[in-house]
């Protein structure tokens, strides 16, 4: 498991160095949402939305999950970035992320970005 963890890193800091590309299909961008398919909504919460949508590149649902970490006492942002972090994803979507996830997504080279509506629209939008 720590090799994986380690492995996903490294990929994360790779693909932010200048003049390395991280092949399209690495590339995984998921969705705090309110429902588990593609058009669901977006949610306006990150850490506590009920599923995680993940995309590539191209707009293309990989997969749709509960969020792991939405039921969570405490904690729930740092811990759905590591989880994001372990799935590769590069970049969430979601109306807000507070400041405890935003300052953990940092440090796992995460970005986000503020969004609404349905998902796979607000990906797809995102990707350009």
């Amino acid at each position: 498991m720590k090799i994986r963890n380690i492995l996903s890193t490294l990929m994360l800091l790779l693909a932010t160095l200048p003049g390395m590309n991280v092949q399209a299909a690495e590339v995984r961008i998921a969705v705090a949402a309110e429902g588990s398919t593609a058009d669901a909504a977006v949610s306006t919460v990150a850490a506590r939305a009920p599923h995680i949508l993940i995309f590539d590149a191209q707009g293309k649902l990989l997969s749709a999950q509960s969020n792991p970490a939405a039921r969570l006492s405490g904690g729930a942002g740092p811990a759905l970035a590591r989880w994001l972090a372990e799935q590769r994803v590069t970049l969430l979507l979601a109306g807000q992320v507070g400041g405890n996830m935003a300052d953990e997504m940092t440090r796992l080279n995460i970005r986000a970005v503020s969004a609404s509506g349905p998902a796979d629209k607000a990906v797809k939008a995102a990707a350009k």
